[in-house]
């Protein structure tokens, strides 16, 4: 596992790299690579702009018969005051508030999140390695 605390805008750029270079030695392609970059790095972004710190985990999972990258982000800020409304802002085609969290759920196979009451925000996200590279290494 690697973890990478956020407190400045720089520090998302180093986060991206990074993990960029883990999904690359994992295995996945590059349009996968690209949707977990933008992913972490929004992510990381909502810490800087919302929560001023937090903490990036990373770590390469198996489960079962499958692999992939799961990425944890930890804000220390006060937490996402209506959690409820941003989810369903999100999911409307033309809202704003939330846009970013769309993006992350529509390109991450696994999503979640949650407040944690006086510790910030979590979300948790997950890529999946496609079966047929797991096996083969093709595209």
């Amino acid at each position: 596992m690697k973890r990478f605390p956020i407190k400045y805008e720089w520090d998302v750029v180093d986060i991206r790299s990074q993990v960029r270079e883990l999904a690359k030695k994992h295995g996945f392609g590059d349009l996968d690579q690209a949707r977990i970059v933008q992913s972490v790095s929004e992510l990381a972004k909502n810490v800087v702009e919302h929560a001023e710190e937090g903490i990036v985990e990373v770590c390469l999972i198996q489960e079962e018969e499958r692999s992939g990258i799961r990425i944890k982000v930890q804000d220390f800020g006060p937490g996402i005051e209506d959690l409820e409304m941003i989810l369903r802002s999100s999911e409307a085609p033309a809202s704003v508030e939330g846009f970013g969290l769309k993006q992350v759920r529509e390109s991450m196979d696994d999503f979640s999140i949650r407040v944690l009451e006086g510790k910030g925000t979590l979300v948790q996200v997950t890529k999946w390695l496609e079966e047929q590279r797991q096996t083969d290494g093709s595209p």
